[in-house]
């Protein structure tokens, strides 16, 4: 009676941290779609444009900010080396930022990729944008760890909400306006953080980092190709079928991406979270966390996955108009694809916790040539057979790496008795 109390409680607990970090991220989701029609009017498209141009810079250098040494915090050995390494990872944050300003300035300088639209003052606006995302990502894996999943979900409502009235207050100032709203915002929500989780003091341990070297050699430059997997799909359907195709699956991949990121990064979270403590506490109960976690993601998926290619085709018309009929095709062909992708993408982060973490920059250079197989496997074909040839393939990707994955689970928990 005691073990399925246990069990219970377990479940009960790890639905807690899904609703806490999923209801964050839903309400965060909100005040931006509630506010849109507000900035809209606030603010021009050529300066919605520049900022969109900033955040874009942002996003992709704030992968490198601390390594990705903030993915080893919730997989460390012990709560030291946690500890350890949130201090250490902090400390990069500030060094990179500095050098990413730098790439910041000579883009501006140079004009490259239409950077030159910014004033010098962005460039430190750059800067301090970058510590306080790179300090966030920290902040947050080391409140993973401790399971303080209520924490991460008021952070990001509290970021959220402030970024976007932050950019309604400093509308008078222009496409500044915007970036310094994005800036001051992620700020406000990082003061929270840091209160959440009682994290202070800064330092550099070499000898950790050093111990840990795999993660900056490995899982960054993975983190850049799924990154670059990410925004691959819509510049190449736009390159092998024209630009209305790329429009059309731009807006499809925007409705797959809500159950994707609501649901998906929820559970991640709070599974990567969940599976370090299990691993160092009760390793045998890992591969039945992963595979019923995953069961659980998969019925969603499917139901959501059957509903897509039965409806999408015919409300996509109705609902954006009949010009987005393409999408609406291209959102029915792309239900194996999301499916199989919610089911196994948030577990997958269990690879992290493993000395065979160079699975995931297998998968990521499979996933990357499947994307691209338009150009090269399937080209002649039309967009919507493409896309449905892509999904498929990527469907059978995800069970391959499943399967690896649970081979993977099941011999780190004899790894793990073996050096207890």
């Amino acid at each position: 009676m005691k073990g399925l109390l246990r069990a219970s409680w377990l479940k009960g607990s790890f639905a807690r941290g899904v609703l806490a970090i999923g209801g964050g991220t839903a309400l965060a989701q909100l005040v931006a779609v509630l506010f849109s029609p507000i900035l809209s009017r606030l603010y021009t498209p050529e300066q919605l444009g520049i900022w969109g141009l900033f955040v874009s810079f942002v996003g992709l250098a704030s992968v490198a900010t601390s390594l990705r040494y903030e993915v080893a915090i919730v997989a460390a050995r012990n709560d030291e080396d946690a500890m350890e390494l949130t201090h250490s990872s902090l400390f990069l944050v500030l060094i990179i930022s500095f050098l990413g300003a730098l790439v910041f300035e000579w883009l501006r300088r140079e004009n490259a990729l239409g950077y030159g639209v910014f004033p010098p003052l962005a460039t430190f606006v750059a800067f301090f944008a970058l510590i306080s995302t790179g300090s966030a990502l920290v902040l947050r894996y080391f409140a993973l760890r401790r399971e303080a999943f209520a924490v991460v979900g008021r952070f990001t409502v509290l970021q959220g909400w402030s970024k976007v009235l932050l950019q309604v207050i400093l509308a008078p100032f222009g496409h500044l306006g915007l970036i310094l709203g994005e800036t001051l915002g992620r700020f406000v929500g990082l003061r929270w953080l840091f209160q959440g989780i009682s994290c202070r003091g800064l330092r550099f341990n070499l000898r950790i980092v050093l111990s840990y070297w795999t993660y900056p050699v490995i899982q960054l430059p993975s983190s850049f190709l799924n990154t670059l997997a990410l925004m691959a799909p819509v510049p190449i359907f736009a390159y092998a079928y024209g630009v209305a195709a790329g429009g059309a699956l731009a807006l499809a991949l925007r409705v797959v991406g809500i159950p994707v990121g609501l649901i998906g990064n929820a559970v991640g979270d709070v599974f990567y979270g969940r599976a370090s403590s299990v691993l160092r506490s009760e390793p045998r109960k890992l591969p039945s966390l992963f595979v019923g976690t995953s069961l659980r993601l998969g019925l969603v998926g499917l139901t959501l996955g059957a509903l897509m290619w039965f409806l999408a085709p015919r409300v996509t018309p109705w609902l954006f108009g009949p010009e987005w009929s393409l999408a609406g095709q291209m959102l029915g062909v792309m239900a194996p694809w999301m499916a199989f992708q919610l089911a196994v993408s948030p577990v997958s982060r269990v690879v992290f916790l493993s000395s065979r973490s160079w699975l995931k920059l297998l998968y990521d250079f499979t996933s990357l040539g499947v994307i691209s197989s338009p150009i090269w496997l399937l080209n002649e074909y039309g967009p919507v057979q493409a896309l449905l040839g892509v999904s498929l393939l990527m469907a059978g990707a995800y069970v391959i790496y499943f399967t690896v994955l649970f081979v993977l689970v099941t011999r780190l928990r004899y790894e793990i008795r073996e050096g207890a």
